[in-house]
């Protein structure tokens, strides 16, 4: 259980009541701490940083800071009350968070956040409507952050979405074989060196500046929106550890893949792999509505290709696990990286096979909100 003299540590007005732990999230150990404040509770979010997964909490937590402090100012500045963002809590030495050290003398991070209240996550897509929202308050992210100092920002995972390196790491470990695999994955392995050049595509124009860099959230999924339970908008955009200077069109693709696709990563019936179109662009309306006067026509022209592109990524990933023996992700079973490899690789076909409908819908919308 988290340690009084932790939570001691934070500048939190009133008396602590109650220390509960949230068992949801694979990353961070989370706690909500209940505070009494002249006979008004009050909620805040106490974390312990996964220091094994994010090596430089100090980075994360700089960075976070930085975007929250920039995301709160718009906010004020446009009189936007109905949204809301992520607030840090100083330390009672002013830090953005507390290093304990334990008897053994290693090193634990923790952080504070305000507690967002009147609002609901959804851990899957359930409709269009929830999607929608789940675009538009990324592509609200992106808008707000549309003139923050990128060079202030760390790369918290480098070469996150770096394809071309992704794909070097591929071949090497093809040629590897570590676990004695390659063998049995002639197939997905043909498949993605079809694709090589593919992988290029976006690295490449951000390396020619013919596409801006943005701050990127790179985790677009729909359970990291908080939506109103009242009003059914979105409150927030939380899990801020991996914002980082990118393109906004990972962000874009990867949020339609996750959002859109009919079936879970794993799915072994590739029947029912597919991308929803509904979803597709219930998504996509909700993205433009915010962001399409912020872009340039060189990244509208690449948002199709973008979900391609992470959905491939995202392919190579699993295939690379599998090929090393099952290092990176979780596996339930001995063949689980494959078949999640395999699901993606189908994601690839389907998006390919609805490329000319996704780009005409695209730029349908980009015109209706440019």
């Amino acid at each position: 259980m988290l340690k009084k003299e932790i939570v001691q540590k934070f500048e939190i007005p009133g008396t602590i009541e109650e220390i509960k732990q949230i068992t949801s999230g694979n990353i961070h150990k989370t706690y909500v701490a209940i505070y009494n404040e002249n006979g008004e509770k009050k909620k805040y979010l106490i974390q312990q940083i996964n220091n094994y997964v994010f090596k430089n909490p100090y980075d994360v937590m700089n960075n976070i800071e930085g975007i929250t402090k920039h995301l709160q100012n718009e906010l004020v500045k446009s009189g936007d009350i109905q949204h809301k963002v992520l607030k840090v809590v100083k330390t009672i030495d002013n830090e953005n968070m507390i290093v304990y050290k334990n008897e053994d003398n290693t090193e634990e991070f923790y952080r504070a956040y305000n507690f967002i209240d009147n609002a609901i996550s959804y851990d899957t897509a359930e409709s269009p409507e929830i999607v929608k929202t789940a675009g538009k308050a990324f592509g609200n992210f992106q808008k707000l952050l549309n003139d923050y100092p990128i060079e202030t920002l760390a790369e918290t995972i480098v070469d996150f979405h770096h394809t071309k390196n992704r794909y070097k790491a591929f071949e090497r470990d093809v040629e590897r074989d570590d676990a004695n695999r390659v063998q049995f994955i002639k197939k997905e392995i043909e498949f993605i060196v079809k694709r090589k050049d593919f992988c290029n595509i976006i690295v490449n124009k951000l390396e020619k500046n013919e596409i801006p860099y943005r701050v990127t959230h790179n985790d677009t999924k729909v359970n990291n929106v908080m939506i109103n339970k009242q009003t059914g908008d979105f409150l927030a955009v939380v899990d801020l550890d991996t914002v980082m200077p990118g393109s906004g069109l990972y962000d874009y693709g990867d949020g339609v893949r996750s959002a859109a696709s009919n079936a879970a990563e794993d799915e072994i019936d590739l029947n029912k792999v597919y991308i929803k179109d509904e979803f597709f662009e219930a998504y996509t309306e909700g993205y433009l509505s915010e962001l399409a006067p912020y872009m340039n026509e060189e990244e509208v022209k690449l948002m199709g290709a973008s979900i391609k592109l992470i959905a491939l990524e995202l392919g190579i990933r699993f295939l690379v696990d599998y090929i090393n023996g099952d290092k990176y992700f979780k596996c339930d079973y001995e063949e689980h990286n494959l078949d999640r490899a395999r699901n993606q690789l189908k994601l690839v076909e389907d998006i390919e096979n609805k490329m000319d409908y996704m780009n005409s819908y695209i730029f349908e919308c980009y015109k209706k909100y440019c």
